[in-house]
């Protein structure tokens, strides 16, 4: 049936939510929670063309930081004050805050992930991995968490198939995915390897931070990491992923 595709020429804006209060992981995912209903709501789809979510840890100078959600959507110039006023609505009514925005504009959002010639390709996989990411979360969170952290320090660190890593995941817990053509998938796992910049983040990046609520940027400019090693072992990255809350069972497979 394939996926709606975002257009270059889309504006780009940017609403943030501040993550309720509580242990930072568990609050999280209960924010994304009660997000959901916004998310998955007809008048949502039929104002924004596309979106994606992000974890996000700033700093302010009346405390020392802030942590939300940055929801970062694809508008047409004529829906963009319907879909400033769709946000709002849905925070008033469900307890939710604000914690600021950036009115839709246009962008180069691949500038720095390859650079124009990747915009139209970069849109699309944003939006694409993040409806895959929320199915996955909805459906088996502990799952998830371990397929993107395994991802991290098995897949991508020893360069192993990407495809193999994702696809039983996939195929079972989101409906988008199986929706997608052969092509669509394809081209999925190729941008899920894509990483043009170093050091820069790679593309994957940005479906490890959605599922897990964070990444280690540090590793993409460590050479020991660009240069493909060994997977690290499931012993070892439970010992990174330990202040996560949670951990991976030793006999997990993907």
């Amino acid at each position: 049936m394939g996926f709606a595709k975002i257009p270059k020429e889309a504006l780009f804006g940017v609403f943030s939510v501040k993550i309720l209060k509580g242990e930072q992981f568990d609050s999280y995912y209960r924010t994304i929670n009660l997000l959901s209903p916004l998310l998955s709501s007809s008048r949502f789809s039929e104002t924004i063309i596309g979106f994606y979510l992000n974890f996000i840890s700033q700093r302010y100078r009346d405390h020392p930081y802030r942590r939300s959600i940055r929801i970062s959507y694809f508008v047409s110039e004529s829906h963009v004050s319907d879909a400033q006023c769709v946000f709002r609505e849905f925070l008033v009514q469900n307890g939710l805050s604000e914690a600021g925005q950036e009115n839709p504009c246009s962008i180069v959002l691949a500038k720095n992930y390859g650079g124009s010639c990747y915009e139209e390709r970069y849109r699309n996989f944003l939006n694409l991995q993040n409806r895959i990411g929320l199915e996955l979360i909805k459906t088996d969170l502990l799952q998830a968490r371990c397929l993107f952290s395994t991802y991290r320090w098995q897949v991508r660190k020893a360069g192993l198939p990407v495809r193999a890593h994702f696809e039983p995941t996939f195929g079972r817990d989101s409906p988008t995915y199986n929706g997608l053509s052969e092509s669509e998938k394809d081209q999925l796992f190729l941008d899920l390897w894509e990483w043009p910049n170093p050091p820069q983040v790679d593309w994957a990046h940005m479906m490890v931070n959605l599922i897990l609520g964070c990444d280690w940027n540090h590793v993409f400019s460590d050479p020991n990491y660009i240069t493909p090693g060994k997977p690290l072992p499931i012993v070892d990255i439970n010992a990174i992923v330990r202040e996560l809350g949670f951990q991976i069972p030793l006999d997990w497979k993907p």
